[in-house]
């Protein structure tokens, strides 16, 4: 298998476990998990772009990234969904900060 169907894959099926709004509460309510996420996100590219990174480091980065979304929807869901309002205020900050970055 190679870095495009591995992480394909992973997404897919991280995609089928996601509930909705995940990133707004760990943005809004938990900054520090926020901030490893696009830690991760920045590992996966990086790792997926550098042609010297093989197979198995791919798969690390992405075994770390599925963990991390078990933990995190774990959590997510013992807080419970918040209201909509608080969710979309935090999705529009998220934007706000990707653009400043």
């Amino acid at each position: 298998m190679n870095k495009d169907e591995l992480l394909n894959r992973t997404l897919e099926e991280l995609g089928k476990r996601y509930p909705q709004g995940l990133y707004e509460f760990l943005f809004k309510h938990r900054p520090d998990l926020y901030r490893q996420l696009v830690g991760l996100e920045d590992k996966i590219d990086q790792t997926y772009l550098n042609a010297n990174a093989s197979i198995y480091q791919f798969k690390a980065v992405l075994r770390e990234y599925w963990t991390f979304h078990m933990i995190a929807i774990k959590e997510f869901k013992q807080v419970g969904q918040l209201e909509m309002n608080v969710l979309i205020n935090a999705r529009q900050e998220m934007e706000e900060e990707r653009i400043r970055a």
